[in-house]
Formats: structure tokens, C-alpha cells, sequence
């Protein structure tokens, strides 16, 4: 079993491009490092501009580990909530092939198709269908691959913020909710009916909340969806509206809101959760059997045949090379060897007494002088690490190797100060250097805490006569 599984979540807006790693182990979920870079300027108001600006990865993708999961923003998917009279994942397959390819306005030979099962019973299931152009799909493939890095899954950024909107406890589980999402490049509606989703629609790109036509036309898209539901689920009360967003919510559309819903809206700021590219990461690494997945099937088999092949040839390489050396050796060796044995044994039984004696009288020498010199001693190591410690910087373990190494593990609120340790460490006059500086940091009751690990060399003690 592996100690640890990584992923890696890449999220595009027409402003930045983010990503983030997740690392899972035996100790649960940690989030390694994120970062984001912006868009350059003017880049999707160019004639044809590409899906993606893939120019940036070159920047960033030395830090991706694992699976890379890249989104899809719902403008470029068909999504479609089917309620279906199976559990069996072979017959929902064919049966969400068979509607959307009904439905779909392009031959489902030109689409990719996946599902993701929200809710299952003995005899049934409720499936969001999702299907992508797959002249979509494989151009954004060729744009990663155009800078080495392959994507190894594709998925809805509405599902990722959906994940994100669970994890963090964000979600009503009484009655029938609904959830409006609006950031750069997606405005979508979640109906939830106790906890579970009844329908994800993706609206049109209402940002300019300050005309009052564009806030009835939300309203108006509001109320067709929920008539919609009452056909599908039957009427239910609006017992809650959910108003996420990173732009500034007008009264008057609240209150339109609350007139159409009979309930109030409750808003809030997108940015107070994690990133959408977090919750791709998270999806990845938790991923279920039934999980949407829009990568094509021969992305996966290409890439695989690709690792195994070039693991093959080094492998190959490296033997056929160690082989014909050791044949050319061996034959010069052995004949050298032979030749020179029973001199060697000849003058090793002349010299084995007093050699012996000498090496045993020179061994307790050095181990004297190792055991009487105090300038690395425990007491001095403990006394320059105390020197260089910065302010907020706490010492959890200290172990002391007498002429091999002192190594230490800690914590601090900042990680700035742990980085400031180590240099101040490795420009100490009694260590040789340091290594092993792993830094993780982790939230512990609502406060960001950073632990570290480090080693720092002592001089090796030199036998005598050796340089």
C-alpha cells in the first residue's frame, strides 16, 4: 500500500490561473502548496484565442505532483439530471449514452460522456449526465501536452464547488435549498431537496448586477427552473436561498429574490472557502466509483503505454550496459588477481601481527581524542541552536549523534521564521551544513501552524593519516 497518493486541481478564469496539491496518507488529507498566476492581459479578447493560456504552466508546473485535474466551466458542458430505473453501472452507462444522445445537438461520436450518481436506492438512481464537445476536450489536452504536462482527469467546475460547498459544512440538509454561484467564469443554480442535488443548471454570465433588467432576468431564469421541479419533484417550499459570490449583491435583487422565493437570501463571499482548484484536487483524490470523469479512455491508455515503455528502455539500457561491462572487467580482473593472490597473502601473514597491534593502539588513540573534545559537545550544539532560534520558533525534539549529527523537529506560527532558522543554522560556525528541511503547515483550531524537521552535520572525526 502507498504511504501517500497526490493530486494536483488546475482552475481557469479569464483572470488567473490556479492550482493547488493535495497530499493523502495514513493521517488524512494536507494540502502541500497552491499558488495562482494571472492571465496575460488581453489574451481571450484575441481572434481565436485558445481555451487555455498555456504559456503559464511553464512557471508553475514543476510543482504539480500526481494526477492532474483541470476544470471545465458548465458553458462548455451539456449537464442533464436523469432519474433512472437501475443501479447497475453498466446499464446506467448505456442508458446515460442513450439520453443524452437524444438530447445532445452534436452526434454522441463527437462528445465525451460520463455520469455521476447523487443518490441511489435498491431499483433506482438519480445521475448527473455531463457530456463535453470532445473537440474541446482534446484541443485543451493538446495545449497541456504543448508544455509536458498531461492531464489525467477533466472535470465540472461546478461539481468541484458543489465538493467544497459539503466539505465545509456549507450546505442545508432540511427541505428543498437552493444555491446561486457566481465568480468569473461560472453563474450556475443548485437545487438541493434534503441534501441532495435535484437539479445543477448553468446560467448565462449575469455580472453587471447593477442594471435592473439583468436582475429580473435572473429572477425570471429563477423561477422556470423551480416550475421545472415542480413538474419533475412536485412542489415544495423554498426553505433557503444561498447567494455565493465575489461581487457585491444589490438589495433590490435580494428582495426580487425573496418575493419569488418566499424566503430570505442569505449572502455570501466565495472567497471565504477554498479555492475551486482545491475542491478538483479533493474530488480527485476521493474520487467514487461513480464520479464524473471526462477524460477520454485512450488519453489514460496513451500515457500509460508511454510510462511503461520508457521504463522499459532505461531498464533495458541499464542492463545491457552494466552486463557487457562486467564481462569486459571480469576477464582483466580475475587474470590480475589470480596473478597477484598468494603474493598478497604471502606478505599479509609477514605483517598481520604487528599491523594489528598498531591499528587496534591507533584506534584507541582516536577514540580518546573524539571522547575529550568538547567543542562540539552536545552542551555547545544545544547552545548555538538556542542563538539562532528566532522569536516564535518552538524546539519539540532535540537528538545529539556525537561526531555524526544533530537533528531537531519543531514548530512555529510562521513559516517565514522556520526558513529564517534554517539559514541562520547553516551559516553556524560549528556544523558542517544541514539537510532534510521538510516544512508542512497545517490549521489546527483556526490557527495556521507550521512543523518542521531538520538536520545539521557535525565534522566527521578523521582517522589519522587520512586526508
Amino acid at each position: 500500500m502507498m504511504l501517500f497518493s497526490h493530486t494536483t486541481g488546475i482552475h481557469y478564469t479569464d483572470e488567473t490561473v490556479e492550482w493547488a496539491v493535495l497530499r493523502k496518507s495514513r493521517k488524512g488529507l494536507e494540502k502541500l502548496r497552491e499558488g495562482s498566476l494571472p492571465v496575460p492581459a488581453g489574451f481571450f479578447q484575441q481572434e481565436n484565442a485558445p481555451l487555455f493560456p498555456a504559456g503559464v504552466l511553464a512557471d508553475i508546473r514543476k510543482n504539480f505532483r500526481g494526477i492532474v485535474t483541470v476544470s471545465l466551466p458548465s458553458s462548455q458542458l451539456l449537464m442533464r439530471m436523469l432519474e433512472l430505473p437501475s443501479t447497475d453501472p453498466e446499464e446506467l452507462k448505456g442508458m446515460v449514452g442513450l439520453q443524452m444522445d437524444q438530447i445532445s445537438p452534436f452526434p454522441v461520436d463527437q462528445l465525451t460522456v460520463s455520469y455521476e450518481v447523487l443518490r441511489q436506492t435498491e431499483n433506482h438512481s438519480r445521475v448527473l449526465a455531463v457530456a463535453a464537445q470532445r473537440k474541446t476536450v482534446d484541443a485543451l489536452g493538446d495545449l497541456f501536452k504543448a508544455q509536458n504536462v498531461y492531464i489525467r482527469s477533466l472535470d465540472a467546475e461546478v461539481l468541484a464547488w458543489w465538493s467544497l460547498l459539503i466539505a465545509h459544512g456549507q450546505v442545508l440538509c432540511q427541505g428543498r435549498v437552493m444555491l446561486i454561484l457566481e465568480e468569473h467564469t461560472e453563474f450556475s443554480m443548485i437545487v438541493v431537496d434534503e441534501g441532495v442535488p435535484v437539479c445543477f443548471r448553468s446560467l448565462e454570465l449575469f455580472h453587471n448586477f447593477t442594471d435592473e433588467t439583468v436582475m429580473r432576468e435572473i429572477v425570471d431564469e429563477v423561477s422556470y427552473t423551480l416550475l421545472s421541479l415542480e413538474t419533475e419533484y412536485g412542489r415544495r417550499e423554498i426553505t433557503g436561498v444561498l447567494f455565493w459570490s465575489e461581487s457585491e449583491i444589490p438589495p433590490l435583487l435580494c428582495d426580487l429574490l425573496r418575493e419569488k422565493c418566499g424566503t430570505e437570501v442569505v449572502l455570501h463571499d466565495l472567497r471565504s472557502i477554498p479555492p475551486v482548484s482545491e475542491g478538483l484536487a479533493l474530488r480527485t483524490i476521493e474520487r467514487r466509483l461513480h464520479h464524473v470523469e471526462l477524460v477520454p479512455r485512450e488519453w489514460i491508455d496513451l500515457q500509460r503505454r508511454k510510462r511503461l515503455m520508457k521504463a522499459a528502455t532505461i531498464a533495458s539500457t541499464a542492463v545491457l550496459s552494466v552486463w557487457l561491462a562486467a564481462i569486459a572487467v571480469a576477464g582483466a580482473v580475475f587474470s590480475i588477481e589470480q596473478a597477484s593472490c598468494n603474493r598478497v597473502r604471502r606478505e599479509a601473514a609477514k605483517y598481520e601481527g604487528p599491523a594489528r597491534a598498531a591499528q587496534t593502539a591507533r584506534e584507541e588513540m582516536l577514540a580518546l581524542e573524539k571522547y575529550a573534545d568538547r567543542s562540539h559537545s552536545a552542551l555547545e550544539c544545544l547552545r548555538e541552536i538556542s542563538a539562532a532560534l528566532p522569536d516564535g520558533v518552538e524546539i519539540n525534539s532535540f537528538t545529539y549523534k556525537k561526531g555524526e549529527a544533530v537533528s531537531l523537529r519543531g514548530s512555529s506560527g510562521r513559516a517565514e521564521a522556520v526558513y529564517d532558522f534554517f539559514q541562520k543554522l547553516g551559516a553556524s560556525g560549528i556544523f558542517e551544513g544541514v539537510k532534510d528541511q521538510p516544512v508542512s503547515t497545517r490549521t489546527v483550531k483556526d490557527r495556521r501552524v507550521s512543523t518542521f524537521s531538520i538536520t545539521a552535520d557535525l565534522p566527521k572525526t578523521k582517522p589519522e593519516g587520512k586526508p
